[in-house]
């Protein structure tokens, strides 16, 4: 068992040895040197390709079911002056605007300056002021 041991050990050492410089027996590097050389690497010709850059494109995500109305437009309800709603106990943001003259159009602005809160659609078809204003879509 001791000679086997002895023989790995010896086999491992050499192994790692021989990894490094040429040596001689007496352990000084090798006066020679081998030098290899790599083949040639082919020419290979691409075709050339057309590469289409695209501007970036705006995307508006309106909630489910929202109108697609002149109203509904971004820059429209940007557009908009800002109304601050303060409505009686037991009345409804629509019912506040509808009261005060304020058209569908600019109640639709209101809701989305507002968030777009889901309490605003009596149906929760993503449409406000129904019950204030009619069926507008």
């Amino acid at each position: 068992m001791r000679l086997f041991r002895f023989t790995a050990a010896l086999s491992a050492v050499l192994a790692l040895a021989a990894c490094g410089l040429p040596r001689t027996i007496s352990g000084q590097p090798a006066v020679s040197t081998v030098v290899t050389t790599a083949p040639s690497t082919p020419t290979v010709t691409v075709p050339p390709q057309t590469v289409v850059v695209q501007p970036p494109q705006t995307v508006v995500v309106t909630p489910k079911g929202a109108a697609t109305q002149w109203y509904a437009q971004p820059s429209w309800i940007s557009a908009q002056p800002w109304i601050t709603i303060t409505p009686e106990v037991g009345q409804t943001p629509c019912q506040w605007l509808h009261a005060r003259g304020y058209s569908y159009a600019q109640a639709y602005a209101a809701w989305a300056q507002n968030g777009y809160p889901a309490t605003w659609s009596a149906t929760g078809d993503g449409y406000p002021c129904q019950k204030s204003y009619g069926m507008q879509h």
